[in-house]
């Protein structure tokens, strides 16, 4: 398989590690892409970090990486990415515009003496820096990507991303319905229109990987954290009409069976309203071809 979706993280916020973990696994978010030779990452958190010895194995030597923003479970692994210790290696990183300091100072803050042993001025492969702007499509070769930001505390970016083949979006840290506790169904219209640019941007999909992070219960108590309950993350993707949505970004305190659980409920949702989707929760190491 030349084309490819795999996920080798799938916690948002804090990995986790122990019996209760093993089948979705406790690494935070990275996705790699697999697109006619090239190798694309979306964030950096812990799983980045066997991705790259694969990387290494496989002697791939330009690489893409696309960073949502800043929280440190989305860049916590960078400095443990193998391929970054390489000359031989290039890595472009991509990320939102500046809001006070450059993504490269953050990088540097990471790699500060206090936290690390090693430096960004020692390390040795090729970094580049590149910002990313809203209604500006950026393309590499046959795929084309577009960002747009979400309802998340700082500027975050979700991505959407086109080949001749497939389209799929991955969103990790977005708040739909900002303060909603009522059905999914009966949202009211002035809420509703607040996302609505968002919907649009998100239709014409294959595939949505977008996050669900707190159950109904979890969510009154967490309102403006930049994360939405599984009910209102079941809204965008009723409203977007996409056939597969699989969900990613799993709370740390969700052991493996709150997560089939939660997985069991939408699918009975969405049988019993007729919403025609996969729902999917995604465990570490999940593959998805393109071709």
């Amino acid at each position: 398989m030349n084309s490819y979706l795999k996920f080798w993280g799938t916690r948002g916020s804090c990995s986790v590690s122990g019996a209760e973990y093993v089948r979705f696994g406790g690494n935070t978010c990275t996705l790699e892409m697999r697109y006619e030779g090239m190798a694309l990452i979306f964030d950096a958190g812990t799983g980045i970090r066997a991705l790259g010895e694969e990387l290494l194995d496989q002697k791939i030597k330009h690489i893409h990486l696309f960073l949502s923003h800043a929280h440190w479970d989305h860049l916590i692994g960078l400095p443990f990415f193998s391929p970054i210790y390489q000359p031989e290696v290039h890595i472009t990183v991509w990320s939102p515009p500046n809001i006070g300091r450059s993504y490269k100072e953050l990088i540097s803050d990471l790699l500060a003496p206090e936290f690390f042993p090693v430096r960004l001025e020692q390390v040795k492969a090729n970094l580049s820096f590149k910002t990313l702007h809203q209604n500006t499509p950026l393309t590499l070769g046959n795929v084309t990507l577009n960002v747009h930001h979400t309802n998340h505390p700082g500027l975050t970016y979700c991505f959407k991303v086109q080949t001749p083949e497939k389209t799929f979006s991955y969103i990790t840290d977005n708040e739909m319905l900002q303060g909603y506790h009522g059905p999914f169904n009966q949202v009211p219209t002035n809420i509703a229109e607040s996302c609505q640019s968002m919907i649009q941007f998100l239709k014409n999909c294959d595939l949505i990987i977008h996050e669900a992070q707190y159950t109904e219960e979890e969510y009154r108590h967490k309102v403006g954290w930049g994360h939405s309950s599984v009910l209102n993350a079941a809204y965008l993707i009723e409203q977007t009409k996409t056939p597969i949505w699989f969900v990613t970004h799993h709370d740390p305190s969700h052991t493996d069976a709150d997560l089939v659980a939660l997985e069991i409920e939408i699918q009975h949702l969405f049988h019993q309203h007729h919403i025609p989707c996969r729902a999917q929760w995604i465990s570490d190491g999940f593959l998805w071809p393109i071709d």
